[in-house]
């Protein structure tokens, strides 16, 4: 019984049947081995067919021999793959080169070219181009990594979830050429949940592809920095998102990408969806790469494409739309868009470490018996690519049969060029002289593997939300509660102003910003209230903001109360039909005579995402500060009237001032037992003790002003006349 061990391809056992036990088709094996095949009867191919397709065990009768011969030599090639146990170094230096990757183009040979030793600088032979004009092919591996990222229109990262996907591509291209013993190696494989480092298939046969996909983990930062910009208003200088009610409103959209990338980007796109609110959408101009407006699916979709981007480069889109809206209500979406680039990395870090697979090849010694010395032989060798693909010969060695330290070949890792296909190296040739009778007879040892194209890219898609456009309204007003003020006296004084949201957008910020003038002095910040339809508001402690930050009644003031982000707060947007009220003191702090407290006061209010802000400027309000010195003169006149008993008290006021009095109060006492009657004004009775009070209130005595109040009296036992005129 005979038994042959055929590497990593399996087992052959021969005695009256054959038993073959490996891991490719007969038609696989026939091809990869051609010349030993051809020294196969055709009763011999069908009883190898029949063991390795069929699993059937023929009998062998007279063709034992031939199948012995047949597999013995399947093996001698099979080990004389590969590198001599002292050529470790060879071997170090043919697995980096393993890694190289190379374009359809690199190493193309236009002629035969000689080969040199890269140390001794020696011919070893010459590189021959094949007959054929077919171009050589290398194998394309690919890693293709997919990231997809969301995000709100203002750029912030949104909840959706991020995908991270991978895929190698291994594919055969050729049309007739199969590919075997492949290892695919990787580096950098922490980041991915690939279990192992490496990809290895038996066999792959001509236009193939074999997928393996994984995911992988990382942080990812967008190489392409987006802003898209709005404006309602149509104008390329303000950004908005409110609308105008029964109007044609003319909207400005620019899409701006600036690449944020070290490297070069390449197949960039943009494809913006035109709001089916739009109308009349129109490319105005795009910086570079090429737009044009389709419908698709039903929609009107912007395409933007660029070739490629460097870094710090910009590109801007400008597109222009028509909305007409007729109710405040109204909301429009400004529509989504889509950013996609190409970056000729792996976002996981993963790398090819090193490629290698074998295919159609040949390789031999030529011996040549010399005319005028028998028993001297001039040998060569020769390494023949029979495939399409582009072959790096690493190694070729030939020793002597019985002595290994003689070498008549001796090829190192980069001593020959890439062998084009179905190109041939053939080596110097050597004379060897035998024993009479004898045939020349060598080992061999050869290395070699196809090239590889590697194809690694990310594709990134960044995925924008639209926004809402929507009708921005505000009322609002702001006051004072006093109208006039004292010269040279401290007096404090309240402002109110309130907003009201009279349009169909939410406002995300409501600002109030007034400048009090020298001799008035700001708030503290714990005397400003904010009331939200009513309810006090909790404020941030960055709301509030007064410069300087001091009591100095000689410098000018400013108050800000931004409330921002209201989106954000327990209140939410302040929504169509909302009121906020804002309040706090001012103190006029001893105003010289003649002096105007002049309001200066803006309220605001601002869409999410923030446009052009909506202003309402306060009225032309002026407080006028008067020299109050009070001047006046009282007066009690008593009179007896024509009823025995009666009488008729009249009080009197005169202003005799140069200012109006405001808010008098003229008090009167009575014992409480006097008949009191015919009150001229009304007035606020009090009792206290034994007495009655009587209280008359004005709110103003103009200058020179006289007011006069009356009453009448009845006197009792226990009550004079004369009572009434005594001292309070």
């Amino acid at each position: 019984m005979t038994s042959i061990i055929l590497e990593s391809l399996g087992t052959v056992t021969i005695n009256k049947k054959l038993k073959i036990e490996i891991n490719i088709s007969a038609e696989e094996l026939f091809e990869r081995f051609p010349e030993l095949t051809d020294n196969l009867s055709f009763d011999g191919k069908h009883m190898i067919r029949l063991a390795i397709n069929s699993k059937y065990e023929p009998e062998l009768f007279g063709k034992k021999q031939e199948i012995i011969d047949y597999f013995e030599g399947i093996e001698s090639q099979l080990k004389q793959l590969g590198f001599g146990a002292e050529e470790s170094e060879e071997k170090e230096e043919a697995e980096e080169l393993k890694g190289e990757e190379m374009d359809e183009t690199e190493g193309e040979l236009e002629e035969d070219q000689d080969t040199f030793d890269k140390e001794t600088g020696e011919k070893e032979g010459k590189l021959i181009l094949g007959d054929s004009e077919m171009d050589s092919k290398l194998v394309p591996i690919k890693i293709d990594e997919k990231i997809e990222l969301f995000f709100e229109h203002d750029g912030t990262p949104s909840d959706k979830e991020i995908t991270r996907t991978g895929k190698v591509e291994i594919t055969n291209n050729s049309e007739k050429d199969r590919l075997w013993d492949i290892d695919l190696k990787f580096n950098n494989i922490s980041n991915t949940d690939m279990e192992e480092d490496s990809i290895k298939l038996q066999e792959l046969n001509p236009q193939d592809i074999k997928e393996f996909e994984y995911t992988f983990e990382v942080e990812v930062e967008p190489e392409i920095e987006v802003h898209e910009f709005i404006s309602t208003a149509g104008d390329p200088d303000i950004e908005s998102y409110s609308l105008a009610v029964n109007a044609e409103n003319e909207i400005l959209i620019r899409i701006k990408l600036t690449s944020k990338a070290s490297g070069e980007l390449t197949k960039i796109a943009t494809y913006k969806v035109i709001s089916e609110d739009f109308s009349n959408p129109q490319i105005l101009s795009q910086t570079v790469g090429n737009a044009e407006i389709k419908d698709k699916e039903g929609k009107q979709i912007v395409f933007w494409e660029i070739d490629k981007l460097v870094q710090d480069e910009e590109a801007t889109l400008d597109l222009r739309v028509q909305a007409f809206v007729s109710d405040k209500d109204s909301k429009l979406r400004s529509g989504k868009f889509v950013v996609k680039y190409l970056k000729p990395e792996t976002a996981s870090n993963l790398e090819i470490g090193s490629f290698d697979a074998y295919t159609n090849n040949s390789f031999n010694i030529n011996t040549s018996e010399l005319e005028e010395e028998p028993n001297s032989y001039e040998c060569k060798f020769t390494f023949e690519n029979k495939s399409e693909f582009k072959i790096r010969l690493v190694n070729a060695n030939v020793y002597k049969h019985d002595d290994a330290s003689v070498k008549y070949v001796d090829i190192d890792p980069e001593d020959i060029q890439v062998i084009p296909a179905e190109g041939t190296w053939e080596s110097e040739p050597w004379v060897y002289t035998s024993e009479e009778g004898d045939y020349p007879e060598f080992k061999t040892k050869v290395e070699f593997f196809t090239v590889a194209d590697h194809q690694i890219a990310t594709k990134v898609k960044l995925n924008f939300s639209d926004v809402e456009l929507a009708v921005a309204a505000l009322e609002g007003s702001i006051c004072y509660d006093v109208e006039k003020l004292p010269s040279f006296k401290v007096t404090p004084f309240t402002l109110t102003g309130k907003v009201t949201n009279a349009g169909g957008a939410n406002l995300n910020e409501v600002k109030l910003v007034e400048n009090i003038q020298a001799e008035f002095l700001p708030p503290k910040t714990d005397e400003v209230e904010v009331l939200v339809n009513g309810s006090p508001m909790d404020l941030p402690y960055n709301a509030i903001k007064i410069e300087p930050e001091d009591q100095d009644p000689t410098t000018d003031h400013t108050i800000t109360i931004n409330l921002e982000n209201l989106k954000d707060t327990d209140a939410g947007p302040m929504k169509p039909g909302d009121e906020i009220e804002f309040k706090y003191p001012i103190t006029a702090f001893k105003p010289t005579r003649e002096t105007l407290y002049q309001a200066d006061a803006i309220l605001s209010a601002n869409t999410y995402p923030l446009g052009k802000a909506i202003e309402i400027k306060a009225d032309p309000i002026e407080i006028e500060v008067i020299h109050l010195r009070k001047n006046l003169a009282k007066g009690k006149d008593i009179q007896a009237l024509a009823t025995e008993g009666e009488f008729e008290i009249t009080l009197s006021i005169k202003n005799m001032g140069e200012a109006e009095l405001t808010n008098y109060k003229l008090k009167e006492k009575l014992p409480a037992s006097l008949d009191l009657f015919d009150v001229s004004h009304e007035a606020k009775i009090t009792d206290k003790d034994d007495d009655k009070i009587l209280t008359w209130k004005f709110e103003t005595i103009a200058p020179n002003e006289i007011v006069e109040v009356k009453y009448k009296i009845r006197p009792s036992e226990d009550a004079k006349v004369s009572d009434t005129q005594k001292d309070d």
